[in-house]
């Protein structure tokens, strides 16, 4: 599918445009109402927990204020019997109020408990709700992709960031477990000692395609991969770019050997490479959004989800006004859609439609109108 703008110029992101648009429109819909909910349940958690140590201050003043008379009333005194009762109604105070007080940090307890469920719950709500968003529809995003073998499986993440936003996936793969040869064959140049008592390092190849692929970090640039046999006595580190390859045996470099770099078959070691970069896209099964940063701070447990909305706002109203710019239409955001072979088809969202839906959601949808660039202003 090829994607253009009105007047037949090609977007800048090969992407449904107008279905983006408008799913940005249905989460933002969906997340604000939650965010506020949080916001609003955390307050409450607030007011509920002061109005809780207010009871709690009252009852400590109130003891000594009782404490305090009592010593003033009984000062003087020599009498065993009436000191005797000083001291118990003393401590009888002194122990109702430690109940009470008690009491008192218990609600608090149970309502941090009961806030916290609450609010996780919410929040799990929030990410599940962005994260088919989010995996598709941020655009200039960087990727990087990682898997490790943790407890013998392995297990993967994925770390976006745009501007000041970084986000991250968890990723599940198809296999618990990865070896070279599930990809493909590999053989590796290493030294080797040879004869009785012999010095002279001589090159072995060692057929390294049943060792376990432990540790992979592919970013746009580069890709490093980690191969371990059984028991760890050889390690192999790839790193790979478009261009240039580097492989290590443990602490010697193979590709700076004069001897081992020439015996290294770089097609086969550069398609294992792509392999290992391409395992993201055909292994995974899952992939869900666990977090969203903005300036450093969790955008979800911070309340700062509005402010990567406005990021994504800005992100898209560039677009938005270039659609329109090229446009015929100046109420109107157009793109054109056209298959190989078939007739370019329109697909258009009203700005009027767009800011209606938006505003819909209060103060914040009507800030998102104005930094799309969809406000509905009349053309005369």
């Amino acid at each position: 599918m090829k994607y253009t703008f009105q007047d037949s110029t090609e977007l800048p992101v090969q992407r449904d445009f107008i279905q983006d648009l408008q799913d940005f429109i249905r989460v933002s819909q969906e997340t604000i109402p939650l965010e506020k909910s949080i916001i609003e349940i955390k307050q409450g958690n607030i007011n509920e927990t002061a109005l809780s140590q207010q009871r709690i201050d009252e009852i400590e003043k109130f003891q000594k204020e009782v404490t305090d008379y009592i010593e003033e009333r009984v000062r003087g005194t020599e009498s065993e019997e009436i000191l005797e009762i000083k001291s118990k109604t003393i401590e009888t105070c002194a122990s109702i109020a430690l109940l009470k007080k008690n009491e008192r940090l218990e609600d608090i307890d149970r309502q941090n408990r009961l806030t916290l469920i609450e609010v996780r719950q919410l929040e799990d709500r929030v990410l599940s709700t962005l994260s088919p968003f989010f995996e598709n529809c941020i655009y200039g995003a960087e990727d990087t992709y990682y898997a490790s073998t943790e407890d013998r499986k392995l297990k993967g993440w994925q770390v976006s960031s745009v501007d000041n936003m970084r986000y991250e996936f968890g990723l599940n793969f198809i296999q618990d477990t990865l070896k070279v040869e599930d990809l493909q064959k590999l053989i590796l140049p290493v030294r080797s000692k040879s004869g009785f008592l012999s010095k002279e390092g001589k090159v072995k190849k060692m057929d390294v395609s049943g060792f376990h692929i432990t540790n992979i970090e592919s970013g746009k640039n580069n890709t490093r991969v980690v191969l371990e046999d059984k028991d760890a006595e050889n390690r192999f580190i790839i790193s790979a770019d478009d261009r240039t390859f580097l492989v290590m045996h443990g602490d010697h470099e193979i590709t700076g050997d004069e001897k081992l770099a020439p015996a290294i078959d770089r097609d086969n070691l550069y398609m294992f490479m792509k392999k290992v970069k391409d395992f993201f896209t055909a292994s995974v099964v899952f992939k869900g959004l666990r977090l969203i940063q903005i300036d450093g701070k969790n955008a979800v447990e911070e309340n700062m989800l509005f402010d990567c909305l406005k990021l994504i706002a800005s992100i898209y109203g560039e677009l938005v006004r270039e659609c329109i710019d090229r446009g015929y239409t100046k109420g109107e955001i157009t793109i054109k859609m056209e298959e190989p072979g078939s007739v370019r088809t329109e697909k258009y969202i009203s700005k009027s439609e767009a800011s209606r839906e938006l505003s819909s959601i209060g103060p914040e949808g009507v800030e998102l109108v104005g930094i799309l660039g969809v406000s509905d202003t009349r053309q005369i």
